[in-house]
């Protein structure tokens, strides 16, 4: 029966930054009768910076304010509810689905109906947005919770290179066993003070369960945006997405804010009213817990005799001696699951007893099984995989009357092993946990992905997928749990969770070291080698990476010292599915390229510009004309190419773009002018780029073999002016190369050398051209012996990818260059 409240008041809050607390008041009204009040007072770890936009914080203090109400109006269910904000119907649908979703266990146990959930009202017109905010470290901020789960997704993220920064919620000094598994963790901690209203522990006339994982949400998130934390990561299983029972059309379910539901429905929140710069998601959502239970047997030892998953450790009313009651779901289905993983002995000494022992546990047992009256209200997973576990310790424990009475009952699934695609975990993270990979493409990359991951995850199990091993390799994907793909297989064909190289490199090395990176359709190569130069030159710790032909995570196999820093040259596909920019990025250049792999020039540079995308204020945008239009909206440091002079060996216009595109560098971090000038000089240029192969029979020939697009030939034969003889074609791509073919009549070139698929195709009007048609290299350069006059040039600049024909641009260049000596 309803009770007499009216009206349940979001009354207001203070915030005290000095004193780094926050007051929130809460009022029930009552008809005829005195209102109840309600304080809760959260008080925050560190000082909260200034810097802070103020509206974001007062967005998050009422977000706050909302989300810890829900633990106060529940003891009365107001029919009403008034609050002081103008919240957006988009806002006001979240908190109604909270507030029902999240108080569904509350309402089915206390017989009440899911409709009298408060209505959040709210302003047809009103449209927030959300603030830009600065992260100060790479490093994740993770919600501990005393148990397993919090535990296996700290060490995981030790395994893969990252420093986290524990986030505890003490709620009314109740954090002893948290406070023990984070010592033994050996990580900084950041603890949230909740004082909850001391007449929240007295009678009421409704009482029970509220998301508590929501509210840690908020205040995980609250925490990680003043604090300069770029992730806020928790431990919640693929098992906690499974209810328990249907009440009255909803389903309840006692996990709901531990769901994936509850997940995605946080992060639009957040997304969309808070910031685009900090991202809540559970590293554990791909396993179910009989496998995190796995994980913790094999890396969790440490913890044994301090980690606690008993909620009770946690009540206001401790009724037991130790960190196991024995006697709730949440310590039978625990201790189920280890039970399969954990030697008997061992087990048995944490939980003080052996529960399979205790027959006055059965009809508990039964409910977690699956075959007693209902799932329990805890945080237990389903029936298949604590079937399963049980089937595993039936060898060790067949003695014990539970596993005796029951085990023949059992069914048990192996797919309760298998990894779920249903998750957010970001692509840097998707390795973590995981028991083998598929290593997609088996080139340079992918052999140096396998050194890293034999580095990292010594007991990973390694498969390769590539097309010279087995052309139905992208169908042989569903086996492994994660993929790491190279960049040449577009990242549509992978069907399972994935990461890159890339992304991994980044991972490791980004707040650590600094960071150049360099894109662009053409120049990245020469720009890239010329700032690694210049560093060299003026004394710095330097190592250069990336598409230039050496893989990144070449660098992880080896400790890298600190005060390193990595110049990365970066194509499109690398940049294609990239969660990390560069500290320095910089774009040479951008015109149509790989329209096959993007599908779109749209598609093209949306992948380029993400070198850019993830960068704080305090990064660097290194720009030209070509790309100034990405200065709106960014809050980097935009920095021009340099208009500085200095003597080169590189000729063209376009190389002039690339040196002043170093220098720009260069002068970021400070690099004297006179060294800049000596690095310049001394500079010859890239094998295969423009590279004068030298002058026999009078005849000028250069290897420009790295030329696969048609601008970029258009600006070889600008350069060199002198052309007469040009070979052109390779893998068609379907390029417009009606342009070229204006310059080369405009240049008066005579002689073409057409290759195979796309030369035969590229020249509408042949009149006056004497063109050979050809597979064979040796057979070009003959006709440009025969046929190029003195004092001119012959130049490889083929407009087309080198694959119709050779491996790649550097095979077709050294066989170019070895005609040309051979029949000199």
């Amino acid at each position: 029966m309803q009770q007499t409240t009216t009206v349940f008041e979001f009354a207001s809050y203070e915030f005290d930054r000095a004193a780094r607390r926050a007051v929130f008041h809460y009022t029930t009204h009552w008809r005829g009768e005195r209102p109840i009040r309600w304080t809760e007072t959260i008080i925050f770890p560190a000082a909260i910076s200034s810097r802070i936009p103020k509206e974001l914080l007062e967005k998050m203090l009422e977000g706050l304010h909302l989300m810890l109400g829900i633990s106060y109006w529940k003891f009365h269910c107001a029919e009403t509810i008034q609050i002081p904000y103008e919240l957006s119907p988009q806002e006001a649908e979240f908190w109604n689905t909270v507030y029902q979703k999240g108080l569904g266990e509350f309402f089915y146990k206390n017989k009440l109906n899911p409709q009298i959930t408060p209505t959040f009202p709210f302003k047809k017109n009103r449209k927030p947005g959300a603030y830009s905010v600065s992260v100060h470290t790479e490093q994740p901020l993770v919600g501990i919770g005393g148990g397993k789960e919090s535990i296996v997704a700290v060490e995981l993220l030790k395994q893969g290179g990252f420093k986290p920064t524990a986030f505890i919620v003490d709620t009314n000094n109740k954090s002893g066993v948290i406070d023990s598994v984070v010592k033994e963790m050996g990580i900084e901690s950041l603890k949230i003070q909740r004082a909850l209203d001391p007449k929240a522990f007295e009678d009421h006339p409704y009482n029970g369960h509220v998301p508590i994982s929501a509210v840690y949400a908020f205040l995980g998130m609250f925490t990680a945006i003043v604090y300069g934390y770029p992730y806020v990561i928790v431990g919640n299983e693929h098992s906690s997405n499974f209810g328990n029972v249907i009440y009255k059309g909803l389903d309840i379910n006692h996990q709901w804010s531990k769901s994936f539901e509850f997940e995605t429905l946080f992060q639009e929140y957040v997304k969309k009213f808070l910031t685009k710069n900090v991202l809540y998601f559970s590293l554990l959502r791909p396993f179910h817990e009989i496998r995190i239970a796995q994980m913790f047997s094999k890396i969790g030892k440490q913890y044994f005799p301090v980690f606690s998953s008993c909620n009770r450790n946690f009540s206001s009313h401790k009724s037991h001696v130790g960190l196991w009651c024995g006697e709730c779901p949440k310590c039978i289905f625990t201790f189920t699951l280890l039970s399969a993983f954990i030697p008997k002995k061992e087990l048995v000494n944490i939980f003080g007893k052996n529960l399979y022992q205790e027959e006055k546990l059965l009809p508990l047992f039964k409910d977690i099984l699956g075959i007693g009256a209902m799932k329990p209200f805890d945080c237990v997973g389903t029936f298949e995989e604590t079937q399963e576990a049980l089937l595993r310790a039936r060898k060790y424990y067949k003695n014990d009357s539970i596993v005796s009475l029951l085990c023949d009952k059992m069914k048990g699934s192996q797919d309760v092993f298998k990894t779920n695609t249903e998750n957010a975990v970001p692509k840097q993270f998707k390795a973590l946990g995981m028991e083998n990979v598929l290593i997609l493409g088996y080139g340079k990359e992918g052999r140096a992905t396998e050194q890293y991951v034999r580095k990292y995850y010594p007991v990973m199990r390694i498969r390769v997928g590539d097309q010279t091993l087995d052309k139905d390799y992208l169908k042989k994907q569903h086996t492994h749990d994660i993929a790491i793909k190279t960049p040449g297989i577009h990242k549509d064909k992978v069907t399972i969770p994935y990461t890159t190289a890339t992304n991994i490199f980044f991972s490791h090395t980004k707040g650590k070291n600094f960071i150049i990176g360099i894109t662009g359709s053409k120049g990245k190569s020469t720009t890239s080698s010329l700032v690694y130069h210049i560093l060299k030159t003026a004394g710095k710790d330097v190592q250069l990476f990336g598409n230039i032909g050496k893989p990144m995570l070449l660098a992880l196999v080896k400790p890298i010292p600190k005060g390193r820093i990595f110049v990365l040259e970066l194509s499109s596909a690398q940049l294609d599915d990239s969660a990390y920019s560069p500290d320095i990025a910089v774009v040479t250049n951008l015109f149509p390229e790989h329209m096959d792999y993007h599908g779109n020039l749209q598609n093209y540079y949306a992948a380029k510009k993400n070198i850019i995308n993830f960068q704080s204020p305090k990064n660097y945008f290194v720009y030209n004309q070509k790309t100034k239009h990405w200065l709106k909206d960014y809050k980097g440091k935009a920095v021009p190419f340099s208009k500085k002079l200095f003597k080169s060996n590189l000729i063209g216009e376009h190389n002039k773009s690339n040196i002043a595109a170093a220098v720009a560098v260069a002068e970021i971090l400070k690099i004297p002018q006179k060294k800049i000038a000596k690095a310049i000089a001394s500079f010859k240029g890239l094998e295969h780029r423009l590279e004068l192969v030298g002058e026999y029979r009078g005849i000028r020939f250069y290897d420009d073999a790295i030329s696969t697009t048609p601008d970029s030939t258009i600006l070889a034969i600008k350069t060199l002016k002198k052309v007469d003889t040009i070979f052109l074609g390779g893998q068609d791509r379907g390029y417009d190369f009606s342009q070229l073919e204006k310059v080369i009549k405009q240049y008066k070139i005579k002689n073409v050398v057409l290759f195979p698929d796309s030369g035969p195709h590229m020249i509408k009007n042949k009149s006056g051209l004497n063109i050979l048609k050809t597979k064979n290299m040796k057979e070009a350069v003959q006709f440009a012996y025969t046929y190029t006059r003195k004092g001119k040039i012959c130049i490889l600049s083929c407009a087309s990818p080198s694959y119709s024909l050779w491996k790649n641009f550097e095979q077709k260049g050294d066989e170019f260059k070895k005609f040309v000596k051979k029949l000199a």
